[in-house]
């Protein structure tokens, strides 16, 4: 796998990401194989970071900037690019994977040449059994609502083919692609931030009759859960709207449903006035952003 790219994205998570990259390296992988992105954390932890991937020799990229996810990755694709890499890998800090499991993901997207992008089934980290995404939809009919296949189910009770291409997206925290996907359709786009970025990007293929995303369902990675607050749901609620307005979809009744949500958030009868406000003011916020905010 000597053309393959493991790209990992930092945002205070150097602890996370020392003990992932020993797992694999411990595990066969060459360090060359990393490139691992700081999105302008702290100092104790970029330097932190920075001291690891030095003594470890992996390829190590700063950022002025926190851009976000499209962005930061952006910077370790088009290193990698630069050093002849033809095949990627992004890996968010949380998630535990083997060299087996990135091994054959990586030996079917190469021998398929429609495939673009491919990943593991994703299970969670603390509860093994329970499956996080089998792929992702969205439901274009609903304004792009996005959902996990098979999502909050145990592996025993599911019965789904181990090459699972009836998917939108691969989930962004661990989905591999080759070269030839960015010839076809380019990079991530920027703006986005969090949150909806890759699912914009696989979604792509969809009017590319050829072109195949799929999850091996039989190659397992291990993901922590991690409950919506505020900040994730202001980029959800506006990055849906955007998606709108990219694919030029009407969606008036989205706009009213978000105002709506924003309206029962301040005046819930849960927590006090000045959270309720707060949470309301986020989510106009969003809407506001989500329909006006230029889009490059």
């Amino acid at each position: 796998m000597n053309d393959l790219a493991i790209i990992i994205l930092n945002y205070n998570s150097s602890e996370k990401i020392i003990h992932q990259v020993n797992e694999l390296i411990d595990e066969g992988i060459d360090s060359s194989a990393f490139y691992i992105v700081d999105n302008a954390s702290n100092e104790d932890d970029k330097k932190k970071l920075k001291n690891y991937t030095i003594s470890k020799q992996l390829n190590f990229i700063q950022s002025k900037e926190n851009g976000g996810y499209a962005k930061g990755n952006r910077l370790a694709i088009e290193k990698a690019l630069n050093d002849d890499k033809d095949y990627f890998l992004i890996l968010n800090p949380d998630i535990e994977i083997s060299h087996s499991v990135v091994r054959n993901l990586y030996n079917t997207i190469k021998k398929d040449q429609n495939l673009y992008f491919v990943g593991p089934r994703i299970c969670d980290k603390f509860d093994r059994e329970y499956i996080f995404s089998d792929g992702g939809k969205v439901n274009r009919d609903d304004f792009f609502e996005a959902s996990h296949i098979n999502g909050g189910r145990k592996i025993s009770e599911v019965d789904i083919p181990e090459f699972n291409a009836n998917i939108d997206y691969v989930n962004g925290s661990a989905i591999m692609f080759k070269k030839e996907t960015l010839d076809l359709i380019g990079m991530m786009r920027d703006d986005f931030f969090m949150y909806f970025e890759e699912t914009e990007w696989c979604y792509r293929l969809k009017s590319i009759s050829h072109a195949k995303q799929a999850i091996i369902t039989t190659e397992i990675a291990y993901h922590e859960m991690s409950k919506q607050d505020t900040f994730q749901n202001f980029y959800m609620t506006r990055n849906r709207i955007f998606l709108c307005r990219l694919y030029k979809l009407p969606h008036q009744k989205l706009i009213s449903k978000f105002l709506y949500e924003a309206q029962k958030k301040l005046f819930r009868s849960k927590g006090n006035f000045t959270t309720n406000l707060s949470n309301f003011t986020s989510q106009v916020k969003a809407v506001l952003e989500g329909e006006f905010k230029k889009l490059v």
